[in-house]
């Protein structure tokens, strides 16, 4: 990240670890309005999964129980794309440690790389399925590939644990999807929930990608503020790989923004936050879960974030951000391959039933029906050495 000169507090949306849960109990939906969609009407307490292949005749035999991940390797995203990697071979060798299954099976670790066209993505998905002989799936934060995952999960018989906030990836509770991070909306209501309470009348601009979880998270954080009653945000829709500095700065003199959200990704944040920080109008900056990663797994520019971490399986970790949630993400489908032995439709089951630590939120689900986390975000204040260090006062 850039270094500035003065200290910005950032407030991120929720960086909830990975907590474990029963797959049908959860929440319910809401009444639907005659103008509901049909996935609205759907009772998530209602639906389980009786399908086939949980037979010892369907087990994948072998030497190891292999988890496949998909991860950027290549192009801008390949750093944190391998830091990611380093996270998960380290939940393998953590998990290992605690000894094989009782066939004698170890846990190893297939990867394949996300970056390149779409046909790229879902090709290596398959390799990880067919090839890989993977037992479960974890994609990462890109709610694109989320649904791509979706669908061919569903087609094979597949658990995939998501890293993507897109809540549209569980609306039609298809069975095999886990998403292990709150949702867009969630993350919305919290951060909409904090600056109306704090100014229903603040300047907000809101800085998106013009990608698919831009949109999503764009769309989620404007229905928030508009049902808080708060003030409408002045939206910036950023090309990613066309970052322009000048006209941020430029908007936000116009604006006078007191409050900067952002809802991109994390290589975009970085290099805008600085810029947004040194506007003397801004006092607080926001960021989704995604956007904030960079920040949250610098642990220079983060030294004592009271990020709420929860462990799996017993086992805490000291990694933050995405890492910690890949990490996390290894574990929980480990513990569920060791309950369940090496059968994909018996591991769906048994991800389905896992359930918190207590140290969350009390023991009790971690998914609904849908296969949502069911933990509630919270806001995280993160210390980020950005803006002149001159004695001014920190943004709050």
């Amino acid at each position: 990240m850039k270094q500035g000169r003065r200290v910005v507090n950032v407030c991120m949306g929720a960086l909830l670890a990975i907590l474990r849960c029963e797959y049908a109990a959860g929440q319910t939906s809401e009444p639907a309005g005659p103008q509901a969609p049909p996935h609205a009407t759907l009772d998530h307490e209602g639906i389980d999964y009786h399908g086939p292949g949980r037979a010892t005749s369907s087990d994948i035999i072998g030497k190891t129980a292999t988890i496949g991940i998909l991860l950027p390797l290549q192009g801008a995203a390949a750093g944190p794309g391998h830091t990611l990697l380093k996270a998960a071979q380290q939940a393998i060798a953590d998990e290992n440690r605690n000894g094989p299954l009782p066939d004698g099976q170890a846990f190893s670790l297939a990867i394949r790389n996300e970056s390149g066209s779409w046909g790229q993505s879902s090709s290596e998905m398959m390799r990880l399925i067919t090839e890989d002989q993977s037992l479960a799936l974890i994609i990462g934060a890109d709610g694109n590939l989320a649904h791509q995952a979706e669908q061919i999960a569903n087609k094979l018989g597949i658990s995939v644990v998501t890293l993507a906030s897109d809540a549209t990836t569980t609306e039609i509770n298809i069975p095999w999807i886990f998403r292990v991070v709150p949702s867009d909306q969630q993350q919305a209501e919290v951060m909409a929930q904090a600056i109306c309470d704090r100014d229903k009348n603040s300047k907000v601009l809101l800085i998106t990608t013009t990608d698919h979880d831009g949109r999503g998270g764009k769309a989620a954080f404007l229905k928030a503020m508009q049902k808080l009653g708060g003030s409408a945000a002045v939206e910036l829709d950023i090309d990613r790989e066309l970052v322009d500095t000048g006209k941020v700065r430029d908007l936000l003199d116009v604006a006078k923004a007191t409050v900067v959200v952002f809802w991109t990704d994390s290589l975009v944040f970085e290099e805008l936050l600085d810029t947004v920080a040194g506007e003397r109008s801004v006092q607080s900056v926001y960021a989704s879960e995604k956007a904030a990663q960079t920040v949250l797994a610098n642990p220079e520019a983060n030294p004592a974030s009271p990020i709420v971490r929860v462990a799996v399986a017993g086992v805490s970790r000291n990694q933050a951000g995405e890492a910690e949630q890949v990490y996390k993400a290894v574990r929980l489908i480990a513990a569920a391959i060791r309950a369940a032995g090496p059968n994909r439709a018996r591991v769906r089951d048994a991800l389905a039933r896992s359930t918190m630590e207590p140290a969350a939120d009390g023991r009790g689900p971690l998914f609904d029906g849908a296969g949502n986390l069911l933990a509630k975000p919270q806001l995280v204040p993160v210390h980020s050495a950005v803006g002149p260090q001159d004695g001014s006062k920190p943004i709050k």
